[in-house]
């Protein structure tokens, strides 16, 4: 009994060592400052039901770059995993969900706070910092940091983010093209430049003739009546809307005849309606940015965007694009925004915009460091239309004078809105395949997509959506430009009866 209580104290005593231990070893990181970097001193987070213990490291670069790393205190897998943030960020990413798979982790808010809202385009140099130069630098920092702590090489790196995030990994991609092993894009902001022209055509639509609430569940509907059963299966999923085609959608058939009902549009709405299905095109018929998708549209991502939301002072994030355009553009003083036309006069902005453009189609030198790159978009992306990434594939291909599927692969999510939502099958683990890729070399052919049928899952963020939550089901992902199709047999919520084709 005695030997048994001494060995208890024993073990006890090491494991009270080996904490103070860990503590010292992550408060001494702070031993890293110097001109390039300024780091506060490491502090240990303790375990949770869902996360193990781990080390927690602040600092900042160049008086304004904030970045945060976290690190397993045990059981480091030798990976890293760089969190980028959408919007105009801002915000530190995440730096918690992989730690208990073993993952070193870190984030940016790219130099400026969230709170600034768009002022930080009036500022040079926060500018680049939030183009490119902020994750490139706080990426250098976070390895050294793990580097150090662990005293050991980092053996893969990866980084993943959606939206603008997914633009800064592109960013990545092509600027910084060994800066890591795998990069995950999600519905990628390729392009400033089509984005915010867009944004005030759509803003501008629904200043003359607003959609609401009830004028999106008819036109929800309506795409769902013409072509969920299109592709076999009715799940309120449309499984390519590119065949839901304007004449199938009959959008003159929903027009009012009389006043504004809740189950029909005006003339005005059903032209806002059009205007946003339709391709923005310039005078001489070119396509400056595509159109939205049918489907979904009440599932919040359309209300999200064009509707005013309290996160942004009562204004639509598509409303937001007059001031920043109107900041970009302070230099020209010709430049008026309320004379600006979207679809004609994207020349001069296109030059002020080319610092935050994401649409180098050149990936060589990544793939010639061995990269491996995963794009996935959803087709009911109301922000980042999916005709954008599918482009861009096909401008990486041109570029590279063929296929391109040995390093870089495209999977469009059917039901999807942005960066996650929406009715499909959306929840997909993207990681795991990027790692196996990359690392063993496993192509990543068929992903499985899991719809939980849950409000969260089935809705998008926004507080403005009338969705109700269907039922729960599993579909393959499909490399882009295969869909998932059922075989005909067998259960039509499990992906085990889908193929890629």
């Amino acid at each position: 009994m005695k030997k048994i209580l001494t060995m208890a104290v024993f073990i006890t005593a090491l494991i009270s060592q080996l904490a103070i231990a860990d503590a010292q070893q992550c408060k001494s990181l702070v031993r890293l400052t110097d001109l390039n970097y300024a780091i506060e001193p490491g502090y240990v987070v303790a375990a949770t039901d869902t996360t193990p213990a781990y080390c927690h490291v602040r600092g900042v670069i160049n008086r304004a770059i904030r970045f945060q790393v976290t690190l397993p205190l045990a059981g480091w897998n030798g990976r890293f995993m760089f969190s980028t943030v959408g919007g105009f960020a801002g915000t530190i990413g995440d730096v918690t969900s992989l730690l208990s798979s073993g993952y070193a982790m870190a984030s940016t808010d790219t130099g400026h706070e969230i709170s600034e809202g768009d002022t930080f385009l009036n500022q040079p140099e926060a500018l680049l910092d939030f183009g490119y130069r902020g994750v490139h630098l706080a990426t250098q920092a976070a390895k050294r940091v793990i580097q150090t702590y662990y005293n050991d090489d980092i053996d893969f790196s990866y980084l993943s983010g959606c939206s603008n995030g997914g633009r800064a990994a592109l960013m990545e991609v092509t600027r910084f093209p060994t800066d890591y092993d795998g990069v995950i894009a999600g519905a990628p902001l390729q392009s400033f430049s089509e984005f915010m022209p867009w944004g005030i055509s759509i803003a501008r639509a629904m200043q003359t003739d607003p959609l609401t609430k009830a004028s999106l569940d008819v036109l929800a509907e309506n795409s769902a009546s013409a072509c969920d059963k299109l592709d076999g299966v009715t799940d309120g999923v449309i499984n390519d809307p590119r065949l839901c085609t304007e004449e199938r959608l009959n959008l003159d058939a929903l027009t009012c005849n009389g006043p504004a009902a809740d189950n029909c549009l005006t003339a005005g709405q059903l032209e806002t309606a059009k205007v946003i299905y339709r391709p923005l095109k310039d005078d001489a018929g070119n396509i400056v940015a595509p159109g939205v998708e049918p489907g979904a549209e009440n599932a919040g991502d359309w209300a999200f965007w064009i509707m005013p939301n309290q996160m942004f002072g009562g204004l639509s994030p598509v409303g937001l694009q007059f001031s920043a355009v109107s900041r970009l553009m302070r230099h020209y003083p010709s430049f008026d925004i309320d004379q600006f036309d979207p679809a004609n006069d994207v020349a001069q902005l296109k030059r002020e915009l080319a610092p935050l453009n994401a649409d180098d189609p050149d990936l060589s030198a990544f793939k010639a460091n061995g990269g491996k790159l995963i794009v996935y978009q959803g087709w009911n992306d109301f922000p980042l239309r999916p005709q954008r990434a599918i482009d861009h594939l096909h401008q990486v291909e041109a570029a590279a004078g063929g296929p391109v599927d040995d390093f870089y692969r495209l999977f469009m999510v059917p039901g999807m809105t942005h960066c996650r939502g929406g009715p499909g099958a959306w929840q997909t683990d993207y990681v795991t395949s990027l790692a196996a890729w990359r690392e063993d070399g496993i192509e990543p052919d068929r992903l499985i997509g899991t719809q939980t049928g849950t409000q969260a899952d089935t809705v998008y963020l926004s507080p403005t959506n009338n969705r109700q939550p269907g039922k729960a089901f599993t579909r393959p992902q499909c490399v882009y430009p295969q869909l998932a199709q059922y075989d005909g047999s067998g259960d039509q919520s499990d992906a085990a009866n889908y193929v890629c084709e």
